[in-house]
């Protein structure tokens, strides 16, 4: 509508309210710049601009979801740009957004939980908190952060404040580094295994968390996501996470800035390393890191995993620096790891001690089916790994 219709109706429905009933017919009044196109100039029934602007047409095209991602992400108190490109730029937030809750999803395919008894599958969900790592403890710090922001901005009708505080949390901080991270426990990691089963829980809770957040914006893909659960409410009868006090952790927050900055540091040593020709990717070398002594007192296991490496060493230094040779370990054919173990187990030559484990273990659950098994899926086989999203 024209500037004047604030200053018309919209103010004369309170005036009026109040000089009769002593209060105002509602309690808020949330307007919006005019919508205009690449150059600027207004979009509406009486301008000049050409192209369709029904509603129905973009929601038929790209669809609803689609379209209201577009009205979340804009900052609609002042003049709103549209144009169809913008859907197409939009539409790679939405299958970031999209794939993020697919891969969550897929990693809970065998947990147990509220939604899912146990009896729905072989997962259990007698899952600790002390069996998380300072990467779990960090994405659960994070999250209650975006609960905060995203209920702060919801209250105060800030949609884009939620678009790019969920659009981060889904980019940067879960498929960059939470899911990449954790990539390799939950595809190697026994299935019981205390940490695997507790980085589950976390990815429930921050599954759970996306799903409500995004339903306002997202109505039918978060109603799609939460079906998958079953349970059998809509995500539009839950409430909005409340945020969680004791999972606020400023001492794990610290340590993973620091973490992230040594893996800078380490990923220049390794780009170089590749550019030389030395190894073709960051599994085939050997890293000494030079770093504090406080980081020493971390599991290496844990070290390795948060910096994807095979072969680590940390050395004292005052200054952040590393060194690459590729390392003489073989390639472990389930983990992609080189280690030392790899080529010494003679029932798995092709497996590390860990993976030969972890097949040994669960060789006896499957001798039924031993006997029609495909060559190609023997346990000394490399099934590919699980894409990041």
């Amino acid at each position: 509508e024209e500037t004047d219709q604030p200053r018309g109706w919209v103010q004369s429905h309170p005036m009026t309210g109040v000089a009769l009933h002593n209060c105002a017919h509602y309690k808020t009044c949330v307007t919006h710049g005019f919508v205009v196109d690449v150059d600027g100039k207004k979009i509406s029934q009486s301008s000049t601009y050409r192209k369709p602007m029904d509603a129905g047409h973009f929601v038929g095209r790209h669809g609803a979801d689609l379209v209201r991602l577009w009205v979340s992400s804009v900052n609609y108190t002042d003049d709103v740009p549209f144009s169809e490109e913008m859907f197409t730029r939009l539409g790679d937030t939405y299958r970031r957004i999209r794939n993020t809750l697919r891969i969550l999803l897929g990693n809970l395919s065998d947990f147990a939980s509220p939604e899912r008894p146990a009896s729905a599958g072989p997962g259990r969900a007698e899952a600790h908190h002390s069996d998380f790592t300072l990467v779990d403890r960090w994405i659960l710090d994070r999250l209650q952060q975006v609960i905060e922001e995203c209920r702060a901005a919801y209250a105060a009708y800030e949609f884009h404040k939620v678009y790019h505080t969920l659009n981060q949390f889904c980019a940067i901080d879960l498929s960059s580094l939470y899911v990449d991270i954790t990539k390799d426990r939950m595809y190697c990691d026994p299935a019981d295994a205390g940490r695997r089963r507790a980085t589950q829980m976390a990815m429930r809770q921050i599954f759970g968390t996306l799903c409500r957040l995004l339903a306002p914006i997202l109505v039918f893909t978060a109603e799609e996501a939460w079906g998958y659960l079953g349970g059998n409410d809509s995500i539009h009868l839950q409430l909005f996470p409340e945020p969680q006090g004791n999972l606020r952790d400023a001492v794990v927050r610290e340590q993973i800035e620091e973490l992230l900055e040594l893996r800078a540091v380490i990923g220049q040593a390794v780009e170089k390393a590749r550019q030389e020709k030395l190894i073709g990717n960051a599994l085939e070398a050997a890293v000494v890191l030079h770093c504090d002594e406080r980081f020493a007192a971390l599991p290496r296991e844990e070290l390795e995993e948060f910096f994807i490496l095979s072969d680590l060493k940390l050395e004292t230094a005052s200054e952040a620096s590393a060194s690459i040779t590729r390392t003489p370990h073989q390639k472990c054919a389930r983990c992609w790891r080189h280690r030392a173990a790899v080529g010494t187990i003679a029932a798995h030559p092709e497996l590390c001690d860990r993976f030969a484990a972890v097949v040994e273990a669960r060789a006896g659950k499957f001798s039924f089916f031993s006997a029609c098994r495909s060559p190609r899926a023997t346990p000394g086989s490399s099934p590919p790994r699980p894409p990041s999203p």
